[in-house]
This record gives structure tokens, sequence and C-alpha cells, in this order.
């Protein structure tokens, strides 16, 4: 068979079901098939229709050549036709299109009436040695059309045809839809659950790490990776890797500045490479073979570039590349969004260290006093199980919890000596005051209560309210701790520091009474001399402790 043949052969492979289900359908009528290619050859043997029809033709009648001769007058000729066998059988033949190609012909055969004659039925057995009453109770049996129905089997034949290839097509499109309703769905869920992770609270690697493990889920490949580029100058780039790939973290970083950032065109489209080939120098040493890479992009600046390496069976195609590129789209919506609430947090955060500054400022005794009190309270808020979020709202209640000194006279603060009955009442409306100042801010709502409550005592002597036990907000309780702690181990206008011995002995004294007494066990469990070395020295940043910061 030539290399032309086995092309036009293929097609009718293809379509066995058709032709098997036209053989079922037409044996039931009484008709026996055949299958031409579009050079003419049988691809199909006769499959006879009867019990009568098979007795001939075991019996060597050559009806097979009979309907070759019909199908070749239907291939030149391109349109139905019908004829006589050698036997007397009526043939009916038409063209077999895919989608509008000439790809072979069908024929049909039935023995007619007419066969049944005595003179017809004698002259056919006596040719072919056969026992004419076998061969007459058979033919009995068959012959149930007559050669005027020719016609009418003829369009039988083509609409059963017709009938058949449409239904392939319809499964066929079918099957299709339902492959690419099940890779949407699939495509949609995974956009959906990065959708709903999107969280401004939530830190961008923690975020990338799931869009890396998500992608690894839907698609077939072996590795999923990230390049995040840095926010601000002088910040190198952050790599986040799900899945095993003989490539560490700088390697993935080399291959998205060298290989994959430079064939990103000016509109910063994905880019689809299945046949990555190793460099002369041999860096990626084979650990890449393919790989589609989308741009992370946010006011048309690539801020990261998000890759799926290695398919483990076959290549990446289309379908990969739009996947890619539309949760690429969604990474650089968070990262922009992560980096603006950055911003944000960066500007807040430097003005109320400003503000705290000012305030520490009237007494210079006390610098560094606010900042010192909030990384005392945000790690006792830690020790007791407070979420990270949580935890830096309470450092921010130990930052603010000396801003309403704003309203005390700077005299009074910055007094060497014993204040009098009435200092010492204007000092202790602090708290108060601190409360109303921030109290109109919405955001700041629930670090007011730290605040508001950090000179209460468990024992009902503090103030400004006399609160006891449970009724002082726990946040209130540990800056009051940290306020008393950073003042026992600072200087002071009216004394030096304490030495260690001594503040650990004066807390373990006013446990249950000045100090709740779960947080003076959880303060003292620390390693304190270390721990108010590394206070002491964090607090001279003057930005220290924003979000993030895990000193």
């Amino acid at each position: 068979m030539t290399s032309d043949q086995t092309a036009t052969t293929q097609p009718l492979e293809a379509m066995q079901h058709v032709l098997s289900r036209l053989q079922a359908t037409l044996q039931e009528l009484g008709l026996g098939l055949s299958v031409w290619d579009s050079f003419g050859q049988c691809v199909g043997a006769l499959q006879a229709g009867c019990e009568f029809c098979r007795t001939v033709s075991a019996a060597g009648e050559k009806c097979t050549e009979d309907s070759g001769r019909l199908a070749r007058v239907v291939l030149d000729e391109k349109r139905s036709a019908k004829d006589r066998s050698s036997v007397g059988c009526c043939l009916v033949g038409v063209p077999l299109y895919q989608r509008r190609r000439l790809i072979g012909a069908v024929v049909a055969g039935y023995p007619v009436r007419q066969m049944l004659e005595e003179e017809n039925l004698a002259r056919l057995c006596d040719r072919l040695h056969l026992d004419r009453q076998v061969v007459s109770r058979q033919a009995m049996e068959a012959c149930r059309h007559g050669e005027e129905e020719a016609d009418d089997f003829l369009r039988v034949l083509a609409r059963l045809l017709e009938h058949e290839q449409a239904a392939r097509t319809a499964n066929e499109e079918l099957a299709t839809l339902s492959a690419n309703l099940a890779s949407t769905w699939e495509e949609l869920s995974l956009l959906y659950r990065i959708s709903s992770s999107m969280k401004v609270t939530q830190g961008p690697r923690e975020f990338l790490q799931n869009v890396c493990n998500e992608l690894m889920e839907v698609m077939n490949i072996s590795a999923a990776a990230v390049v995040a580029y840095g926010h601000t100058s002088g910040r190198g780039a952050d790599v986040v890797v799900s899945g095993k790939i003989d490539l560490d973290e700088g390697g993935i970083q080399v291959l998205a500045d060298q290989r994959i950032a430079p064939r990103f065109t000016r509109e910063k489209r994905p880019v689809l490479e299945n046949k990555f080939l190793q460099s002369a120098g041999g860096e990626f040493d084979g650990a890449v073979r393919n790989f589609v890479a989308a741009p992370l992009v946010a006011d048309d600046n690539l801020i990261g570039i998000l890759i799926a390496l290695n398919k483990r069976s076959g290549d990446f195609d289309s379908t990969d590349m739009k996947l890619v590129n539309s949760i690429a789209n969604q990474a650089a919506v968070f990262l922009a969004n992560s980096r603006l609430y950055e911003d944000i947090q960066d500007l807040l955060m430097g003005v109320l260290h400003a503000l705290t500054a000012s305030i520490d400022a009237k007494d210079p005794y006390t610098c560094g006093h606010s900042q010192r009190v909030a990384l005392i309270s945000r790690r006792l808020a830690e020790e007791s199980g407070f979420t990270p979020e949580k935890a830096q709202r309470v450092y921010l209640a130990g930052l603010l919890h000396d801003v309403g000194k704003i309203g005390v006279a700077e005299s009074t603060l910055r007094k060497e000596g014993r204040l009098t009955d009435e200092e010492y009442r204007n000092v202790k409306k602090h708290s108060v005051l601190g409360a109303k100042i921030l109290g109109g801010i919405r955001q700041l709502q629930d670090v007011v209560v730290g605040i508001l409550h950090h000179h209460e005592r468990p024992d009902g002597k503090g103030y400004p309210y006399g609160l006891k036990g449970n009724e002082i907000s726990l946040e209130g309780l540990i800056v009051g701790l940290a306020d008393c702690f950073d003042a026992m181990t600072s200087n002071r206008t009216y004394r030096e520091a304490l030495p260690l011995e001594a503040v650990i002995a004066e807390i373990r004294r006013n446990a249950g009474t000045q100090f709740d007494e779960r947080l003076v066990q959880k303060l003292l469990s620390l390693d304190l001399r270390k721990f108010a070395e590394e206070i002491h020295l964090s607090a001279q940043s003057p930005l220290h402790g924003q979000p993030g910061d895990d000193s």
C-alpha cells in the first residue's frame, strides 16, 4: 500500500464505529455491506446480509467484484448509483465524505424477489452446484424486496450514512465539550480558590506559595515557581517553588532573569517553550525540559514571573498558557495591592512613631520608652497565644499607651523629685485622655482598651476606674506589665536603672496584686537579660516593629 493509500485509509479506520453501526442496521433489513477507499480498493469485504447470500458467496460467486465495479462508478462520478450483480442481486452505492472530502464509497446489496422464479433459481443452483431444495428454502426467507425498491434503498443508505456520521460528529463534539468543560471547571475552581485567598493581611510569600501549590494540583507538571522582584531599591527578588526540580532558587532566578524575562514583548505576553535547549554553559544541566511563563505586571512594570515547569506528559499548549496567564494576572493584582498596603502601613507606622517620639521627647529620660513598651507588649502577647495580627494590635497599644501625656505639662513630666498631689492627679489623666484622642479613629478601636486599662491593677488599686481581676482587659494588663518592666530597666530622672535581679524580685513580689500572675510567669520564663538588651537595641530604630518585622 502506498503512502497516499495509507493516508486515505486512515479516515475510514477512524469511521469504523459508524460503518459497523450502518452494517448492523442494513443487516436487519436483509442487506449486505462493503466499504471501498477513494482508490477503489476494498477495505471492508462484503458482509452478507442473509444465509442465502452466505451460501452463494461460499460457492464461489464473486459478489465483491460486482460491488467493486459499482463503487468505482460512484467514486468516478461522485454520485449515488445502482446496478445488478452477476447472480441477480440489486446493488446500491453512495459516496462517503468527510469534511467535504471524498474518502470512499459504501455499497449495499440484497437478493430480489425475481430470483425466486423457478427457472432463475434452477440456473443458479446448477451453475454453482448447490442443493436446489436447500437454496430454495434460504431464498424464500432472503428475497424479501423487489428490484423496484432499489431507488428507495439508495435513499435509505444515503440517509442512514448521513445520520450515523452526524451522530459520530455530535458524539465527538460532546466528548470535546465535556473535556473542555472539565478543564474550564478546574481552571475556574483554581482561580476562585486563589481569589478567595487574596487577603492583604496575608504575607506575599504565603500567597505565592499557595498559588504554586494550586497550580501543581491542576496542571500535570513537575514544578511551579514564582520570582517576585523587590518592591524597594536594594531589595532582591523572592523565589517561591513548589514541586520537584533539579534547580535551586538561584537557578530558577537565573532562568527567569536570563531566559524568560528578555522574551517578554513590549505587551509582556506569556511565553511557551516546549523544546528548551540547554545553554552552552550547561547551567541548567537538563533540569528544564519545557515551560510556560507569564509576567506579573503592575502599572506596566514587571514585578514578577510565574513559571509552570516540565509537563509530565506531552507538551504545553495554548490552554496551559491561558491558564498560567490568568493566574499570573490574579497574582499581580495581589502583589500590587500588598505593596500598596505595605506603603500605607509604612506611612501609618511612621506617623505613629513620630507622634510617640515627640511625646517621649518631652522627657529626655524616657526617650524610646514607647517603642520599648510596644516591643515588650508584642512579645508578651505572642507568649500568651495571640495571633500575629492581634499581637500587632497589642504592639500598637504599647506604642500609643502614653499618647495622652500630650495634655500633661512639660514641666511636670521633666520635674526632678516627687510630684505634688495635683501634679500626680494630672499625670493619672493621661490614659483617659489618650483613649479620647484615639477614640475617633475607627481603625484603632480595639487598640484603645489597652491604652485605657494599662494602669489598672488586678487588686483594684489602679486607675482611672479601679477595675479588678477579669474586669481589666488582657491587653491592658500586658501593656501595664511591659510599661513597668521598661521603667525599672531604664534610667529615669529620679533614679538609675535597677539591677535585673531587683527587677525580677519586684515583679515577682507584685504578682497577683499589681501584675497578672499568668503574665508574670510568661515574662520571667524568658531570658530577661538578653531580652532587655534586644529591646533597648531594637528601639533605637525609629521605624522598628512594623508588620512583617520579625525582630
